[in-house]
C-alpha cells in the first residue's frame, strides 16, 4: 500500500471489530442480581396460580358437599 497512514486505519478497524465484535458481554453483578428477582418472581408466581387452583378445586368440593347434604335434607 502507498499510503501507511490507511493500511494503520484498515488494521485498527480490523483489530477493533475482532475484539469488540459480538454483541455477548460478560454480566455484571447486578444483571446476575436482576435475573434472579426474575426467577424467582416467576416461580412465586406459578406458586400462587397452583395454590390458587388448589383452594378453587377445595371450595368446589365444599360446595357441593353442601348442595348434597341441602338436597337430601329435603
Amino acid at each position: 500500500m502507498r499510503n501507511p497512514l490507511l493500511l494503520a486505519s484498515v488494521l485498527s478497524g480490523l483489530s477493533v471489530l475482532a475484539c469488540g465484535g459480538h454483541e455477548e458481554h460478560a454480566q455484571g453483578p447486578a444483571e446476575r442480581a436482576g435475573e434472579k428477582i426474575d426467577e424467582a418472581g416467576e416461580q412465586t408466581k406459578e406458586g400462587v396460580e397452583k395454590a390458587t387452583e388448589k383452594t378453587g378445586d377445595a371450595i368446589g368440593d365444599a360446595g357441593d358437599k353442601v348442595r348434597q347434604e341441602t338436597k337430601d335434607e329435603k
